[in-house]
Order: structure tokens, then C-alpha cells, then sequence
């Protein structure tokens, strides 16, 4: 496998494509299955984050400049990187939906596809919709007893939604990589454990429900020296414990979960993890997928 190198961005696409290249390997030995590839917030194709339309209440949500210098960075995108592993891939997958909701990448995504990968447009289905409402569809319509799926989940910031997340594990067929905007999550979770309605509720469809309050926020040792009054409570949402409960949750809803890579900016600020989900029952098939996706998420922790 390739050595990884490079900004967070570019270290996620590399590690989905040497992903993609080891799961068209493995799956080459089951001909039975149609292989599909679905890249949900696919964007033009390119890695490059959008601030537009971003609320007042969320400006802070990818931390300071020096972080959305490293989110805006331009890269080949995992829509053309899984393209092109397939392309040379012995055993390819047969078919590719790439979901934005932004009709103009939508536009630009179809341009570059039909430029660089013309032999492969047959097989291409690039949806302009909510990226939440059109994988549950394909969640629905797939016949799950015949297909197989890599899912690559890379949101902006809290889009992917708890029911999709079950939804993903149920089919019991596919393998999800999920990009957890980590950093935004722990921004979002104040100190003294006053968070604003709107933000309670966006974690709570990103976690699936409330318990994450009583995870990450406990009564503080010091509430008897205040005596009876309003709860002082102390926050305890450091890097290792929100990755752990994301892998925990993740965990009571897929067969099996890999260990996490921390993708951090150039000052060391945790952005995200990634993560896959395996949601096949199959003992060897939940191994030969742990074994490939946590050797690459080791190859990411080194650096």
C-alpha cells in the first residue's frame, strides 16, 4: 500500500482509495454480488469546503483561519479517486451514485466524470438531492441479498442524521467510512453544558439521542462548596473520549467497527475521524475489512 503524506485532506482520500483498491481485491473472489460505490456529499468531485450559507450561530465551526485554509484545499475528491481505482482494478465496481445537493457540482461533477472517465458514465448516477433522503432511498431500493456497497460518508459539518447511519448498518452489506466532523462537535459542546436548543438538537440527530449530554457532562466535585442551587456541571469532551464514544455508538449498530484516525489541522486541532463501519455478519468478512481499514488508520495516527 501506498505511504500516505500530506494535509488531512488529502491523507482521507488517500486512505478511502487504498481502501477501495483492497475491497475490489477481496471482493473479486465473489463474482455472485453487483459492486457498488456510493460517495454521499460528493461535491464537483474535488476536496473543497464551502462556506456559504453557514449561520452566525455556526460561523466558529471549522475554528479559526489557519483551519479553513487547510479545509479549503484543493484535491482530486474520493468521486474521481474511487473512479480511477476501479478503472484499473481487475474485479471494478459495477455501478456509482454520487449524491450532492448543490446543482452546480452536481453539473461540474457529471462534466468531469464524462472528461476523465467518459467509458464509465454508463455507470455513473450523480443525484442532486439531501444527501440523508437519497441514500436512505438507495438503502430501500437495493436488493441487499445480491449487492454488496462501500459507502463513503464525508459531510461538510453535522449533516449525516442517527437513521441513516441504522439504516446503513441494517442492509448488513455494506462497509461505511464516515469522516466525524470531531472538531466541530467539541466546539459545540460549551463548557458549562448551556448549549443553545438548536445545537442540542443537531447533536442529538448526529448521535442518535440525548445521552451524550450525560456522557460528556458531569456534576462538578466542587457543587457542595456553591451549596443547593442551580447544577454546576464539568465538561469532559476531550479528543479520546468523543472518538471513543462515536466508536461505541457506531458500535451498537454495525457488525464490527475499526480503530480511528484523527485528521488534525497544521496547528494540531483535532477536524475529524475516520472511521469505517462493517455491516456484514460474515466473522471472515468483518476481519478481512477490520484488517485493511485499521492498518491504513494506523499508517494516518503515525503522522
Amino acid at each position: 500500500m501506498h505511504a500516505f503524506g500530506g494535509t488531512w485532506s488529502k491523507l482521507k482520500l488517500d486512505c478511502v482509495e487504498e481502501y477501495a483498491r483492497a475491497y475490489l481485491k477481496v471482493m473479486q473472489k465473489q463474482p455472485r454480488y453487483t459492486l457498488e460505490y456510493v460517495d454521499a456529499f460528493a461535491g464537483r468531485g474535488t476536496q473543497t469546503v464551502r462556506t456559504r450559507g453557514v449561520s452566525t450561530d455556526m460561523c466558529s465551526f471549522f475554528g479559526d483561519e489557519s483551519e479553513r485554509t487547510d479545509t479549503e484545499e484543493f484535491l482530486i475528491g474520493s468521486a474521481l479517486r474511487v473512479l480511477r481505482a476501479s478503472s484499473q482494478a481487475r474485479r471494478p465496481f459495477d455501478r456509482f451514485t454520487f449524491i450532492d445537493a448543490d446543482r452546480d457540482s452536481c453539473d461540474e461533477l457529471r462534466s468531469r466524470v464524462a472528461s476523465e472517465y467518459p467509458t464509465l458514465m454508463p455507470a455513473v448516477n450523480i443525484v442532486c438531492d439531501d444527501a440523508n433522503a437519497a441514500l436512505k432511498r438507495y438503502v430501500g431500493a437495493a436488493d441487499w441479498n445480491t449487492t454488496r456497497s462501500l459507502v463513503f460518508l464525508d459531510p461538510y459539518g453535522l449533516e449525516v442524521e442517527w437513521d441513516l447511519i441504522c439504516k446503513l448498518a441494517d442492509t448488513k452489506a455494506c462497509d461505511v467510512w464516515y469522516l466525524f466532523p470531531l472538531g466541530g462537535v467539541i466546539r459545540m459542546m460549551k463548557n458549562d453544558g448551556d448549549l443553545p436548543d438548536a445545537w442540542s438538537s443537531r447533536l442529538d440527530k448526529l448521535f442518535g439521542s440525548h445521552d451524550w449530554y450525560d456522557e460528556f457532562y458531569k456534576p462538578s466535585p466542587q457543587q457542595s462548596l456553591f451549596g443547593p442551587g442551580d447544577e454546576i456541571l464539568t465538561k469532559d469532551a476531550t479528543t479520546e473520549h468523543v472518538v471513543a464514544y462515536i466508536r461505541r455508538r457506531l458500535g451498537d449498530v454495525f457488525a464490527a467497527v475499526s480503530s480511528a484516525a484523527v485528521l488534525r489541522n497544521s496547528k494540531g486541532a483535532p477536524l475529524f475521524a475516520l472511521v469505517l463501519g462493517v455491516s456484514n455478519p460474515s466473522p471472515k468478512a468483518q476481519a478481512a475489512a477490520l484488517r485493511i481499514a485499521n492498518h491504513l488508520v494506523k499508517g494516518l495516527n503515525r503522522l
